[in-house]
């Protein structure tokens, strides 16, 4: 029977994950017959699997004017299963209706990761079609192998969370055979049919007419994706691998600029690629992409290289790039009272008790002093910014170090140590505070 086939696939998904006991697994409901139908698969699977935590998600963007009713729906369904559930509004920017999708999307995914758990699993509803709708997608923007691989069965996802498609395999007449079968609840959203939206105008324009021209194009489709999918986890296996032997003299974080000698082009541009994906950063543009590979092969030590990007600049330093991610929310100078304190997505500094006394005044600010300072054991003084050149610090992140002082005197950085624009013979103290971060200029200092 259909509905007993689409549980063993499910099954299989699942099986795919190697589950611990006490993980989490959340079924993201949009209130459609695919995302129900997860709901009802996960459902009996909690009969025989009590060892996991389960949860329910749903996300209302208020897109429909009818979506806090359809809310109301949804839930109701869901609490018959006895499942936990969150409901919960989601704000998303006016737009217009093409890019609000993308952007309601985006912050969907930001929000579900927010309510789960470091190492949940979230299940999907996304089925053939939509990987079908995916695929045509990539090859209308002109998408090379990864992105005519379209969406992945099973994925990572923010941090150690992992994404599952169980459906992907799954056409939506099965969907809707199962749903009916099953007795399920589901709303149909009549925006579905708005043929503006790029993916309803494949959905319900080009899609049938190549299907009805050719009645294998769908299955030809996924087909194509996973090879190209195959294709693109092999040569990201060797990139990696070149890459890796490259950063072994150099920073995990770097981009070798050895790496483009004797070389193709094409092999330059993938390799690129591979590295700021390691990042987890978002691709250039091919254009962007040219522009970084060309400035690449003709920098000079004195080259300020700086090419934006979405969210963030590569840049050059020491026969290397680097990605700059830029600064986070400046903060005023800020006395220092506690053994810890909180600077936001600057870090965190921790200083010993002893050193908090009432004889002296500790202030951490981002404005640097413009003296010279000397460094306890080396002879001679200089700027900061000179002894930030020293210890091999990028030049656009030496503005970005805090520093602490004492007593509008002795200087302390995370990068430095200690400093002091005192003779030779002042004595600085003898604990140094610590810096907890992960903002670039510690990583790579």
């Amino acid at each position: 029977m259909m509905t007993d086939a689409l549980y063993e696939r499910f099954l299989a998904a699942i099986n795919k994950l190697s589950l611990q006991p006490g993980q989490q697994l959340v079924a993201a409901l949009g209130g459609g017959a695919d995302s129900q139908t997860i709901l009802d698969l996960l459902m009996r699977f909690r009969r025989d699997n009590p060892q996991y935590r389960y949860l329910a998600i749903h996300l209302d963007h208020s897109f429909h004017p009818d979506s806090g009713r359809w809310s109301d729906t949804i839930h109701e369904a869901a609490k018959a299963y006895g499942i936990d559930t969150i409901f919960e509004p989601l704000e998303v920017p006016m737009k217009t209706r093409v890019s609000k999708e993308a952007i309601g999307r985006e912050l969907r995914y930001k929000r579900l990761a927010e309510l789960t758990e470091p190492n949940a699993v979230l299940l999907v509803g996304q089925h053939k079609n939509d990987q079908i709708e995916t695929f045509l997608l990539q090859l209308k923007r002109g998408s090379g192998p990864k992105g005519l691989a379209s969406m992945a069965e099973i994925q990572p996802w923010e941090g150690e969370r992992t994404l599952c498609r169980p459906l992907l395999t799954t056409s939506k007449d099965e969907i809707l055979e199962y749903a009916a079968h099953h007795q399920l609840t589901w709303i149909e959203d009549d925006t579905n049919y708005d043929t503006t939206i790029e993916r309803n105008f494949l959905r319900h324009e080009v899609i049938p007419t190549l299907e009805n021209r050719w009645p294998h194009f769908g299955m030809s489709v996924i087909r194509s994706a996973r090879l190209c999918a195959e294709q693109q986890d092999v040569m990201d296996e060797l990139l990696l691998e070149k890459l890796h032997a490259a950063q072994q003299t150099q920073s995990s974080d770097c981009f070798p600029l050895s790496l483009l000698k004797n070389t193709s082009a094409a092999m330059q541009r993938a390799l690129l690629r591979t590295w700021l994906q390691q990042l987890g950063k978002s691709l250039p543009s091919y254009e962007q992409l040219e522009q970084i590979r060309r400035q690449s092969l003709n920098v000079r030590l004195d080259t300020q290289l700086a090419i934006n990007c979405q969210g963030y600049s590569v840049r050059y330093f020491k026969s290397a790039l680097w990605v700059d991610d830029g600064v986070p929310e400046l903060f005023s100078d800020v006395a220092i009272s506690e053994p810890i304190t909180h600077f936001g997505q600057w870090g965190i500094l921790q200083i010993a008790e002893d050193v908090i006394t009432e004889s002296e005044t500790l202030t951490v600010s981002l404005t640097h002093p413009k003296g010279k300072l000397g460094k306890p054991g080396r002879e001679g003084r200089k700027k900061l910014t000179d002894w930030f050149k020293e210890c091999g610090l990028a030049p656009w992140l030496r503005q970005r170090v805090p520093v602490l002082q004492v007593n509008e005197h002795d200087v302390w950085t995370p990068v430095t140590g200690w400093l002091t624009p005192a003779p030779e013979s002042h004595s600085v103290p003898t604990v140094s505070p610590s810096w907890q971060t992960t903002l670039e200029w510690l990583s790579n200092s």
